[in-house]
């Protein structure tokens, strides 16, 4: 195995001392000792530097050391994001070509969350969509090979069976038509082994990016990890236009060969001269790309740069009143918002209904659920519902047109918090966190809580990261769907008994707190919570909580029935 070249302390070389160096920095652009990296770490211009030590430095593939920090125009360093033209820029860039520009945002701020805020995860799924839909295609040009190679086979056993019916003569006509038949074929291979050639080079190419992702997940720092996403995900998209493409030109059509025999060869044998004649033909593709193109943690603009739990605010848009249902009170235990704007409510123990509310806070309609109690409830579209029962372990699909449940969705224990995004169902009950896909009614654990038998569990998801509230764990977790912890928060002081939890498009966590009369706000790497709304601001013994992150509006459904909405900012 070859010896990595030495990695020089800067600092020292350039007083002509040699030392190797035990850590790098990428701000600097330069290795550090021990003795250097100390003095590196107390000044005040360089503290703040990502610095790494030189073991991962030497791990980065070279398309992660070579990431710059500084402006190539004005060889200043990086220091501000413009989310109109969506580039990274120096003082000098803003003074000459961002002078109009409004919502400039520091480089520093937004790296400190660049591992975390879930934009690694969505383009290593882009990548993985690339890779599965070039393996698609590469199957199907080799089944479109194959099937060309069967009918080559069957043509020419065609021929030939013909052929022995008659002359001689007719020898040099078989072989002129087979040399037009294998000419064909020639012609089709080519076009399918360039195309399978070229996807093969996509192919390295989506592995050196998964290495590079993998890269800077475990190895880079955060500025580079920010950088560094920014540059694979302008290569990311070159490859999916091209992907794309090939289902916009010829390249995915099924090609098929065909001969055409000459009906009058039997009767008039000495007047023809060929067998037929070979055409190729083409049908629509059987394999169709499909290129996820929701990337909500991936588009880095103003909308879904991460935010300081210190800095977001809440604006009072209305409350709501739930009215009382038979049992002269409410239990508002879950509540949702209908893509078209609509409120619905759960309304547990004696009432066992559904509230729906109009956009402008009006009353529409209550639906009761006969022989059961609604707990919680979650939005699939504008006219169905999933909700769970209390002691029950069941999910339910409701159609609030028809006022029937459409399928249940077994979960095996007493289920409670629900919530919904792109055909999932996420659920908790009390033993596991789990995933239940409304296509084929199949779950999947993502999270088993072992002997421990948990109770009053709420769940929240954005992206690729689903969010769980424990009452009696006095605690907050986020888990990707690949069933990893990503933190924790668990802090009695603060989360005493949580319900409710729900979170914005920055990644900021709210989780309701029904005794305190309160909403703590937690940051999107779980190392900070702060009291977000007290009753001062209108919260009433709030229960469960709901996002809708197209609209930045956050619903509080209160216990007795009191609910609030919020716009937040």
């Amino acid at each position: 195995m070859d010896t990595p070249p030495k990695t020089l302390c800067g600092i020292c070389d350039a007083q002509h001392v040699t030392k190797t160096a035990d850590f790098w920095c990428p701000e600097c652009d330069d290795g550090l000792c021990n003795e250097c990296h100390s003095h590196h770490s107390f000044s005040k211009a360089s503290r703040l530097h990502g610095v790494i030590s030189i073991e991962d430095y030497r791990k980065l593939s070279p398309d992660i050391s070579s990431i710059v920090h500084h402006c190539i125009e004005h060889e200043k360093k990086l220091q501000i994001y413009c989310p109109h033209h969506d580039q990274l820029c120096c003082l000098l860039c803003i003074s000459t070509s961002h002078k109009d520009c409004t919502g400039m945002l520091p480089i520093d701020e937004m790296a400190k969350t660049s591992k975390s805020s879930g934009l690694l995860e969505t383009l290593q799924k882009s990548l993985e969509d690339l890779k599965s839909n070039i393996d698609n295609v590469v199957k199907d040009r080799q089944s479109n090979l194959t099937k060309i190679r069967e009918q080559r086979q069957n043509i020419l056993a065609g021929i030939q069976n013909l052929r022995k019916k008659i002359n001689s003569h007719f020898d040099k006509m078989e072989q002129e038509i087979e040399k037009e038949l294998n000419t064909s074929v020639c012609d089709l291979k080519t076009k399918i082994e360039d195309l399978l050639h070229g996807l093969k080079e996509k192919q390295e190419r989506i592995a050196v990016l998964q290495s590079n992702i993998k890269d800077l997940k475990n190895h880079a720092s955060d500025l580079q990890t920010f950088i560094g996403s920014k540059q694979l995900e302008e290569k990311i998209e070159a490859e999916e236009t091209y992907v794309q493409s090939l289902s916009e030109d010829d390249r995915l059509k099924q090609l098929s060969l065909k001969c055409t025999h000459n009906e009058g060869i039997l009767n008039l044998l000495q007047s023809k001269t060929s067998f037929g004649s070979i055409s190729i033909e083409s049908s629509s593709p059987s394999v169709v790309v499909k290129l996820e193109k929701t990337k909500q943690a991936q588009i880095m603009s103003a909308s879904v740069i991460p935010k300081s739990v210190d800095n977001v605010r809440a604006t009072l848009l209305r409350k709501i009143q739930i009215p009382k249902g038979k049992s002269c009170e409410c239990n508002i235990t879950g509540c949702a918002i209908f893509p078209n704007g609509k409120f619905i409510f759960a309304d547990c123990d004696n009432n066992k209904r559904l509230v729906i509310f109009n956009t402008d806070g009006s009353f529409d309609c209550e639906k009761a659920i006969s022989g059961l109690t609604p707990f919680d409830v979650a939005c699939i579209d504008d006219t169905t519902v999933a909700f769970t029962a209390w002691e029950c372990s069941k999910i339910y699909i409701f159609d609030i047109k028809k006022k029937s449940i459409k399928t249940t969705i077994e979960t095996k224990n007493d289920c409670y918090g629900i919530a919904y995004q792109d055909g999932k169902i996420y659920y908790a009950n009390a033993e596991h966190l789990g995933v239940a896909q409304l296509e084929d009614n199949c779950t999947k654990s993502i999270v088993n809580f072992g002997n421990r038998k948990s109770f009053m569990l709420y769940v929240s998801c954005f992206c690729e990261s689903i969010y769980l509230t424990e009452y009696e764990a006095n605690s907050v977790c986020c888990y990707s769907d690949k069933s990893n912890k990503m933190w924790e928060f668990k802090d009695k002081t603060v989360l005493k008994s949580p319900y409710g939890v729900a979170v914005d498009r920055n990644g900021i966590v709210y989780v309701a707190f029904c005794e305190r009369n309160c909403i703590v706000a937690v940051s999107p790497d779980g190392k900070k919570a702060v009291d977000f709304l007290s009753a001062a601001d209108g919260i009433e013994t709030p229960y469960k909580l709901f996002f809708d992150s197209k609209r930045d509006l956050l619903l509080v459904a209160g216990y007795d029935g009191k609910c609030s909405l919020y716009q937040i900012n």
